[in-house]
């Protein structure tokens, strides 16, 4: 009998830097705003196919792709062995989405997150080319989103996760918020005409795509559930797929147990240092009141970002490298349903020299005053500065001006959250060891509360996907372990339902610690040097990481 498979011609490995450039033209062609986002413009306007349409297609693809990366070998270059890595995680990450987690089918914030047409800010946001020329791709966007919508829609399940449509229902928001807003302030900017009119049309189209997102996830509403968990073992493969790490949930519970029993800790001992005789409560009452009026709350930030970066030159723990500035503005309305602050840096492929952007939710003019001073307290003077080492200096900024002089496109164009949000996540503790806190306790303490937030953000994912919690569970967490409010207790847990790896913050920057703690240990040099050199290698899955680390 012939052994299975005789005969058939043995498939040789692919050329393998041809094969990496494969997959990120590949990447780039199924996801245009992929392309976007680094700054390629050859493909505005055009969106991507509603899975329903496009799934068994790209699922072949991706198993092909897979299958010659399966039998590429990098030799013994360790840039290239990143490469690979990197690029298995890519391929591996978007089969996880389509055949296990099913997000298009199970996720309603896929009608608005960056594949959907009504995502039209970066044509607004950044003046990569005259306005004339980006509100044409703007309008082709807007004049498919109807349809895309609705066979988007038609690609859910009927019965949908709770917290998944409640998220979805504050994006549209959001989504709306923009149109009418800061789109529709650009009819002002056209002349009379045809592109004027046009624009008009698109927006009437945009609305109306709005209209049958709320009207869709309403008709689910009666049929909702709260069904949103991975289980132990997708929560496992998931963070095998984007991290390249073998953990199971028994080992993350033990590792986040300890960091949230040890951060808690350091609060008590700050509390009894530096104010003795006072509650968590009434001292963060006292942090809250320091805080910026509506009009100082952007040139403030801007002037913490000045700040931080002179500390930053002047201790010299994190080389800074050459780059575009970081401007200040605020979110605009799709992004202030979502985050307080968000860092965005300007495309690699920009044909023209751009700022990086650093937005800062401001109270909305819709809000009441009570609520625009409740957001003004959340977003008080030590949390801004931390959040803005974070985003800014040495965090995601700093990253970015990195990543300019990386060779490999595969490191210069991808972004894996587990370094890029550990390293943003470990700074925040860097400077304070380096003294940012000094005479400052209300900073310290922000630190060390925005840490045991994203220890609470790890240890409740787990509870959410694999101990079945339900939100309540996490929201109870937040506030239990921090003090935090409901409201914002809430939002923090919800994330979870739809970011199961919100705890690469924690884990990222646990894993940092360590590398750091062998590198001085093995005398292969300073922090400076430790610093440089795991920042020149982009941001690769944390395994991948960490072998390259050791091979170099």
């Amino acid at each position: 009998m012939a052994e299975e498979g005789a005969g058939e011609p043995q498939r040789t490995a692919d050329n393998l830097p041809e094969l990496l450039a494969e997959v990120v033209r590949d990447q780039f062609q199924a996801h245009p705003a992929l392309a976007r986002s680094n700054g390629d413009h050859s493909r505005d306007g055009e969106v991507a196919e509603p899975a329903a349409l496009s799934r068994p297609r790209r699922v072949g693809r991706l198993r092909e792709l897979e299958a010659r990366l399966g039998r590429a070998g990098a030799g013994a270059d360790p840039g290239l062995r990143l490469d690979l890595d990197m690029a298995r995680g890519i391929v591996a990450g978007e089969l996880f989405e389509l055949e296990v987690r099913r997000r298009p089918f199970t996720d309603p914030t896929v009608l608005l997150d960056s594949e959907s047409p009504l995502d039209v800010g970066s044509y607004l946001l950044r003046d990569y080319a005259p306005l004339e020329e980006r509100v044409v791709p703007l309008c082709s966007q807007l004049e498919q989103s109807r349809d895309w919508v609705e066979a988007a829609l038609g690609e859910l399940e009927p019965s949908l996760g709770r917290p998944l449509l409640e998220l979805a229902r504050q994006g549209a928001d959001g989504q709306r918020s923009f149109l009418r807003e800061d789109v529709r302030a650009v009819l002002g900017s056209l002349p009379q005409g045809q592109l004027r009119r046009r624009l008009e049309a698109a927006l009437e189209s945009g609305e109306a795509a709005l209209d049958r997102v709320q009207e869709g996830l309403d008709e689910r509403l009666p049929e909702a559930n709260q069904s949103f968990a991975l289980g132990a073992a997708g929560l496992e493969r998931m963070l095998e797929v984007q991290e390249g790490l073998r953990r199971t949930v028994a080992e993350m519970r033990i590792e986040i147990d300890a960091e949230l029993e040890s951060l808690s800790e350091q609060r008590d001992r700050l509390l009894a240092e530096h104010f003795p005789g006072k509650s968590v409560e009434e001292v963060r009452r006292a942090q809250e009141a320091d805080h910026f009026t509506r009009e100082r709350l952007l040139p403030s930030t801007a002037d913490l970002v000045e700040e931080l970066g002179q500390f930053v030159e002047r201790h010299g723990e994190v080389p800074i490298p050459d780059g575009p500035r970081c401007q200040v503005c605020a979110s605009p309305g799709f992004l202030s349903a979502w985050v307080s602050a968000a860092y965005e840096g300007a495309g690699l492929l920009e044909q023209t020299e751009l700022p990086c952007l650093y937005y800062v939710t401001t109270p909305q003019t819709s809000w009441p005053p009570e609520e625009a001073e409740e957001w003004l307290r959340y977003m008080n003077r030590p949390t801004l500065k931390n959040t803005t080492v974070h985003e800014v200096f040495p965090g995601h900024h700093v990253q970015y001006l990195y990543s300019r002089s990386i060779r490999s496109d595969l490191r210069r164009f991808f972004w894996t959250p587990g370094f890029g949000e550990g390293w943003a996540h470990y700074a925040e503790q860097l400077l304070v060891e380096a003294g940012l806190a000094d005479g400052d306790p209300m900073l310290e303490l922000s630190q060390n509360e925005d840490a045991l937030l994203r220890a609470c953000r790890y240890r409740t994912t787990l509870g959410l996907h694999a101990e079945g919690w339900q939100v309540e569970d996490g929201t109870r967490l937040f506030m239990e372990r921090i003090g935090m409010e409901e409201l914002p207790a809430h939002r923090e847990a919800a994330r979870g339902t739809f970011d199961p790896l919100y705890l690469v913050y924690t884990m990222g920057k646990l894993r940092i610690l360590s590398w750091r703690e062998r590198w001085l240990r093995e005398g292969r040099g300073d922090l400076r040097s430790f610093h440089r050199h795991i920042l020149s290698a982009g941001s690769p899955p944390l395994a991948a990481l960490e072998r390259w680390l050791q091979s170099t």
